[in-house]
C-alpha cells in the first residue's frame, strides 16, 4: 500500500497575508526585502505580458511570486534541483504563479549529472558547486550584520550543517532548455545558484546570446568567478552594475545587474 502524500507546510507572507509552501518557516523572512526594495526591480524594468524570465535556482518560488506579481502575463520558466525545495516550488505555482513552470533539473556548461549538496536548515544554500569555506565565510558575515552573536551564534553554528543530505540530479543547459521550449528572446536571466553562475552562463551559445536582453545574478566573488562574469558579460554586449547587500557586506557575494544598452 503506498503512503499518502502529505501536503508541504505552509506559511503566510509577510504582510500580505498568501500562504506560501516552505522548507522551513524562515524561508519567508526574506520576502519583504524581496517585494519592497528588490535586486530584480532594474532586471524587470520595461517587461509585460508573454514576456520570458528564467529563474535559475527558483528555491521556494518567491522571486518568481515577485515577477508575477509585478508583470502580469509574463511567463516564467523555474529551475530547482533540490527534491523538497522543488516540492514547495510546484506547490506555489499552482495556487499562486499563473504562467510559471518548474523544473526539476539543475542548469550548467554541460548535460549530465552532479552531486548537490542540500543543508535542510538552510535550503537556499543548496548547490552543485559546494565550499565549505565559502559558506562559513558568507554566514559570519550574515551573523555579523544582523548582530547575532553569543549563544544564538553558537546554536546556529550547531544546526548549520545538521543532517546535510548529497544526491545525485540531472543537469541541462540552458541552450537545451531554449531549443526545447522554442524561445529566442529572454527579457530576463536571474540566476541564484551558489557558486554555479558561471557554468550556467557557459550553457549558452554563441548565438543565442543576441536573445538575452537583461541578467541579474548573484555571483560569489571566489576563484575569480566575479571577475569571469562580469568579462563574459561585457563580451556578449551588456553593461554591468555590480553592487552587494548589506546583509552580504564581508561575504563573497555580489550581485551582477547587466543589460544590453537601450533595453
Amino acid at each position: 500500500m503506498t503512503a499518502a502524500q502529505t501536503e508541504p507546510q505552509r506559511v503566510a507572507l509577510p504582510d500580505d497575508g498568501r500562504l506560501v509552501a516552505v522548507t522551513n518557516p524562515q524561508d519567508v523572512l526574506v520576502w519583504p526585502s524581496l517585494s519592497e526594495d528588490s535586486p530584480y526591480a532594474d532586471g524587470i524594468a520595461g517587461l509585460g505580458a508573454g514576456d520570458v524570465v528564467i529563474d535559475v535556482g527558483a528555491h521556494i518560488g518567491l522571486t518568481a511570486l515577485y515577477f508575477t506579481d509585478k508583470i502580469p502575463g509574463v511567463r516564467v520558466l523555474a529551475f530547482e534541483p533540490a527534491r523538497r525545495t522543488n516540492a514547495c516550488l510546484a506547490d506555489n505555482a499552482a495556487r499562486l504563479m499563473p504562467g510559471v513552470r518548474v523544473f526539476d533539473v539543475a542548469l550548467g556548461a554541460e548535460p549530465g549529472t552532479a552531486e548537490l549538496t542540500f543543508l535542510p536548515n538552510h535550503t537556499m544554500m543548496a548547490t552543485i558547486v559546494s565550499d565549505d569555506a565559502d559558506d562559513d565565510r558568507n554566514m559570519t558575515a550574515v551573523l555579523r550584520n544582523f548582530g547575532v552573536d553569543g549563544e544564538a551564534s553558537e546554536q546556529f553554528w550547531r544546526e548549520f550543517r545538521e543532517g546535510a543530505e548529497r544526491y545525485e540530479v540531472r543537469v541541462s543547459t540552458l541552450a537545451e532548455v531554449l531549443d526545447e521550449e522554442g524561445i529566442t528572446d529572454v527579457g530576463l536571466l536571474k540566476i541564484d545558484v551558489e557558486r554555479g553562475e558561471l557554468p550556467v552562463l557557459r550553457g549558452l551559445r554563441a548565438e543565442q546570446w543576441a536573445g538575452v536582453r537583461r541578467v541579474v545574478a548573484e555571483v560569489h566573488a571566489v576563484d575569480g568567478n566575479l571577475d569571469a562574469v562580469v568579462e563574459l558579460l561585457h563580451a556578449q554586449g551588456f553593461s554591468t552594475k555590480v553592487f552587494q547587500e548589506d546583509v552580504f557586506v564581508g561575504g563573497s557575494v555580489h550581485i551582477v545587474s547587466a543589460a544590453r544598452p537601450g533595453a
